[in-house]
């Protein structure tokens, strides 16, 4: 009977190893399968770009998909090598291989699939008109802007909002000329580089409904940024470009190639600012549809010799211009939601919520407002002009500690106003105790941005009962040339006063809105003595608000935490949410957020 069970038991151990061999086969097979079905899911191009007849690469030739943001950009050497979806293209899409110098050339998707392709390019044919030069008067011009103040970045490369690969990446602005013109040198100016290079190509194209259309270029202009900020030229001396009848013509850069610097943050961008009558110009890959975003100003221009002009030049620090719009954070965010939809997925029924959507009366108005989350209270104070969709990169990490009440400001969003007297800070104090009342909330953490950072201040001051925490973000204490960017204000005056006569609803809001701006709020650091709550100060590197004064309001404030956000402008919300979001958790609730 044991030597049986003994038997029994042998059979049953050689049983499940054989059990377990069969398992691991299993594993490996379904892993193997799984990893074969991931591959013949992506499709590698692979290949080298030639001279036709020098038979030597064409180093930095770009290839893109028509219509579509895939494609990359050859190396010095002529060599390229990216992986799309294989479902992204049809075997016999078009795929433009195009370079500065030479006809493009077409092929497609199948014709990788034999391996490495070999392209050659053949060298364009440039017809030399004839031209007469004659003794007639030259005057040396500048076209496009040369003002470097930055209340917008224009990013064209930030690590948190990475894409697999930025080559061929292309942004511009369209510039008036006058009628002949001799370029002598392209200029623009860098807010930040993070990078120990980066490698440019300069294009020039003519205009067609409104978008870049043809190259006027004939010879390949790059050019390397090493500066880590302030204005970069481009000599031009040396291409001989010579436009003649372009009114307008649309100059961009090409993003080539980069060397990243060891622990450094990987950025580059550019100084703009959000004035209606210009629009910033860009594309992802070499053959993508142009698209634009208005209102956005590059800091490019052209210095050139002009031999006929019937335009004035269009240089100005601080252009006056009768239709500027107050800048607007949800026409700024529609801009980068373009450059990295993958990374901007915001919910926009933040701020239009039938779910989480409630109203209060207070003095005079009806504010609307809505919760998430469970936990400590955390108020959301927007800035001037926005709502609570400026929060739309907050509220969903926010909401997961907090019991999250973002509220649109009276005569913001959704929430009405029946006066017509001033706005104030105070005015908005109160009502921001109100609303709490009404939620019989007291000690309530508050996240204030901008003019939303001025009210909780006021807050503090006010109603210290009701405030236990507040982060601030790019807030004020005065409307002045020492607190804020130059020729901001004179902008707002410039608005006021085009408003002055308008009697519709519109304009007497907008009115009280920059009245807002030019006149509030009154508060001194010596007043800021009085706050008891712990505070947190945070700005952009690149703010609206002066450095000097976001740290002046730091060291008045007992015991206040400080965070300039690198690489960021007023808009740090937005621009960095992961690393803007961490920061103001880990003040409201020291711990690791896991973001």
């Amino acid at each position: 009977m044991k030597n049986k069970a003994q038997s029994i038991h042998r059979l049953f151990i050689i049983l499940s190893i054989h059990l377990m061999r069969t398992s691991k086969l299993l594993l490996y097979l379904i892993s193997f399968l799984a990893y074969t079905s991931a591959v013949s899911q992506n499709l590698t191009l692979k290949g080298e770009i030639v001279d036709r007849f020098k038979n030597k690469p064409v180093p930095y030739a770009t290839i893109g998909i028509k219509g579509k943001s895939l494609g990359t950009v050859a190396d010095e050497n002529g060599q390229f090598s990216f992986t799309i979806p294989a479902t992204a293209v049809s075997d016999e899409e078009a795929m433009i291989v195009s370079c500065v110098g030479y006809k493009s050339v077409e092929t497609t998707a199948s014709a990788f699939k034999q391996g490495h392709l070999l392209i050659s390019l053949p060298p364009a044919q440039i017809n030399l008109n004839e031209v007469t030069i004659r003794a007639r008067k030259v005057k040396t011009k500048t076209f496009g802007r040369t003002g470097n103040s930055t209340m917008m970045v224009s990013n064209m490369y930030t690590e948190n909002n990475l894409l697999s690969d930025e080559l061929a990446k292309e942004q511009g602005t369209i510039i008036k000329l006058d009628e002949e013109v001799l370029l002598k040198d392209f200029n623009m100016h860098v807010v930040f580089n993070r990078f120990k290079y980066v490698r440019f190509r300069l294009n020039i194209y003519s205009i067609k409904d409104g978008l870049p259309d043809k190259s006027l270029l004939k010879e390949d202009i790059r050019f390397d940024v090493a500066e880590k900020k302030g204005w970069v030229k481009v000599d031009l001396s040396r291409y001989n470009v010579f436009l003649e009848g372009q009114d307008k013509v649309a100059v961009t850069i090409q993003w080539l190639q980069s060397e990243a610097i060891a622990g450094n943050r990987k950025s580059f961008a550019v100084s703009a600012v959000p004035l209606p009558s210009h629009s910033i110009l860009f594309r992802d890959k070499s053959q993508d549809r142009w698209k634009e975003v208005s209102p956005g100003y590059l800091s490019f221009y052209l210095t050139a010799d002009s031999y006929k002009g019937k335009h004035k030049s269009s240089l100005s620090e601080t252009p006056a211009t009768q239709d500027y719009v107050l800048p607007d954070s949800l026409k700024y965010l529609r801009y980068l939601a373009m450059q990295t939809p993958a990374n901007l997925q915001s919910n926009y029924r933040y701020g239009d919520s039938l779910e989480a959507g409630n109203y209060v009366n207070v003095n005079n108005a009806n504010l609307y407002y809505e919760i998430y989350g469970q936990g400590e209270p955390l108020l959301l104070l927007h800035g001037n002009g926005q709502s609570i969709s400026a929060f739309s990169q907050q509220i969903a990490a926010l909401s997961k500690y907090f019991k999250v009440i973002a509220v649109d400001t009276r005569a913001h969003g959704r929430s009405s106003d029946k006066g017509l007297g001033e706005l104030t800070y105070d005015l908005f104090a109160s009502d921001m105790k109100q609303l709490l009342d009404s939620l019989s909330l007291k000690q309530v953490n508050v996240l204030g941005w901008s003019d939303g950072g001025n009210t909780a201040l006021k807050m503090a001051l006010n109603h210290p009962e009701y405030v236990k925490k507040i982060a601030l973000m790019g807030a004020n204490l005065f409307p002045d040339k020492t607190a804020i960017e130059s020729g901001l204000l004179a902008l707002f005056n410039k608005q006021q006063e085009q408003l002055i006569g308008r009697e519709d609803a519109q304009s007497r809001n907008r009115s009280r809105l920059l009245g807002l701006l030019l006149n509030e709020p009154q508060m001194s650091f010596k007043d800021m003595g009085a706050v008891r709550a712990p505070v947190l100060v945070m700005a952009g590197e690149h703010d609206v608000i002066l450095e000097s004064h976001t740290r002046a309001i730091a060291e008045s404030i007992k015991g206040a935490e400080l965070i300039i956000f690198k690489d960021a402008s007023h808009y740090a919300p937005q621009e960095i949410p992961i690393e803007f979001n961490k920061a103001v958790l880990q003040f409201f609730a020291p711990y690791d957020s896991n973001l």
